[in-house]
């Protein structure tokens, strides 16, 4: 018998058709968990402000740890999956962020917060590339498509419960119970993995490279806290801040260096050969920008500026959910006809757009246009999340696809935490700035002052009249500089959508 003969066919691998529907069945209630603890974090970050007495600045922290650890340890998975097998790892991810959310809502102070975060972070990484994996191992490349359209409904279904599941428990209850829910659902998801998946096959491991995952993760880390400390430090006039920037490059220098060189790197570079790929991270690391940028905005301004209750802001909110998830359906269908690009373009024309109406917000705004911009600026950036991974994909070839799905996973988790960042540092400065503008007006030698008198309340002839005075100033300036930074995501949005001149049309 030849050797030919004895190997099974590559088709003959796969599971059964009914056998993948309850796969992809399974890995469903993962995914969800993720993104529910994302998005409900975000609308019950103003509570958490109070209560431990934190600054937005600090706060940020909440989203920013687990996203900057899921940055650094999703590549990891790769390796752990060839050691322990996707199934053992798949349980092994859940239960260490079921315990880890146990321990977030417990926390008592900002940095136990964060440090529970980061924690549970890394085991977060593992769940979608685990998913990918499954979804490659179990389903034949003609069936990908459909199996990866379900697992992405899946996961924006959790941005349409997520915020209102959180709105309702933070008001009803404390922001506590947010992630005291995670218990119920990770349960779900490891009774279905324990008892659908299918036995783990062997495989001989590589060797782990140490060097590279070390240099990567201090590369990230100082990067961040640059990003994080920087508007508070005053940015380069620090020179805490240049340490972090320098020490950050060097080691991102080194990294590159030792992948590119290393025979088995902790990330293989060379997939960034491919235009399409590479230009695809591009608009990857874009589109996770802005999605998480988002939820670090949206809530307190429609809590803190609109007044909205916190279970209204989580309904209004849902509205971003189920634009992503007939995004999703509809760019699937376009692609059948159309390239990737096409629906990447209409949905950055889109979330162009949302922002510039939400640019245009005044504190009397009503609830129908804020539902408008919210559900298009869904559907903007989940149809052009589900064309870039289509498009990332096309020509990559198969033998690179499994560091391609870990990179692209790693830099959409890096953006993630880039957008909160920056677009919150933004929003400090510009509150600064605003306020000292406003500041200059407030006089009682303004001859506006005479003609038009200010309220009782707001007297400036007491102390308590000033300080009601300067409350109406603060919250005015920051109400500015959250419009500032929806016109500047507008305005990026824009300098953006050239670039998809630069994807071929056709593959080479």
């Amino acid at each position: 018998m030849s050797a030919a003969s004895t190997e099974p066919s590559r088709e003959e691998q796969f599971l059964p058709p009914r056998q993948r529907l309850l796969v992809a069945i399974a890995i469903g209630p993962a995914g969800c968990l993720q993104g529910m603890d994302t998005f409900a974090t975000a609308v019950a970050m103003p509570r958490m402000m109070g209560s431990l007495s934190a600054t937005i600045m600090e706060i940020s922290w909440v989203l920013t740890a687990y996203l900057v650890a899921s940055a650094m340890f999703t590549p990891l998975y790769a390796w752990l999956s060839r050691v322990l097998g996707i199934k053992r790892m798949f349980l092994v991810v859940i239960i260490g962020f079921i315990t880890c959310s146990i321990l977030v809502s417990q926390a008592t102070s900002v940095f136990e917060l964060v440090v529970y975060r980061f924690i549970q972070g890394s085991f977060g990484a593992g769940i979608n590339p685990l998913s990918t994996q499954v979804i490659l191992s179990a389903f034949p490349t003609s069936h990908h498509g459909p199996a990866f359209g379900w697992l992405k409904t899946g996961r924006n279904s959790a941005v349409v419960l997520g915020p209102l599941i959180g709105g309702v428990l933070t008001e009803l209850f404390d922001w506590r119970v947010v992630y005291l829910m995670n218990v119920p659902f990770g349960v779900l998801a490891f009774f279905l993995i324990r008892n659908i998946l299918p036995p783990d096959r062997k495989a001989v491991p590589k060797r782990f490279d140490l060097f590279g995952f070390v240099a990567l993760s201090i590369a990230i880390a100082l990067i961040q806290l640059m990003l994080n400390r920087g508007a508070k430090l005053d940015w380069f006039a620090s020179s805490t801040i240049v340490t972090y920037c320098l020490v950050g490059i060097a080691a991102l220098y080194v990294f590159i260096v030792h992948a590119m060189t290393a025979l088995h790197p902790y990330l293989n570079l060379r997939v960034f050969k491919n235009r399409e790929f590479t230009i695809a991270v591009l608009f990857g690391f874009f589109s996770n920008f802005l999605l998480y940028g988002y939820a670090g905005l949206l809530p307190p301004i429609l809590q803190n500026q609109l007044g909205y209750p916190v279970i209204e802001a989580g309904v209004i909110l849902m509205a971003r959910g189920v634009g992503s998830i007939f995004a999703s359906l509809a760019a699937g269908a376009l692609m059948i006809k159309y390239h990737p690009k096409v629906p990447i373009a209409i949905g950055m024309i889109i979330v162009a757009v949302s922002t510039g109406l939400l640019s245009t917000l005044t504190p009397t705004t009503d609830t129908l246009p804020l539902y408008i911009a919210i559900f298009l600026q869904g559907f903007g950036i989940g149809g052009m999340a589900t064309a870039i991974l289509t498009a990332a994909f096309k020509t990559l070839p198969a033998s690179l696809r499994a560091d391609g799905a870990s990179i692209m996973t790693a830099v959409r988790r890096l953006a993630s935490s880039v957008g909160i960042s920056v677009l919150i540092a933004i929003l400090v400065r510009k509150t600064q700035s605003a306020r000292s503008a406003l500041s200059e007006n407030v006089s009682e030698h303004n001859e506006l002052f005479r003609h038009f008198p200010l309220p009782e309340k707001w007297t400036m002839d007491t102390v308590e009249g000033m300080v009601a005075l300067e409350k109406v100033i603060d919250k005015q300036a920051e109400f500015i500089a959250y419009l500032y930074d929806f016109q500047l995501m507008t305005v990026i949005t824009i300098c953006f959508l050239p670039m998809l001149f630069l994807m071929r049309t056709k593959p080479t």
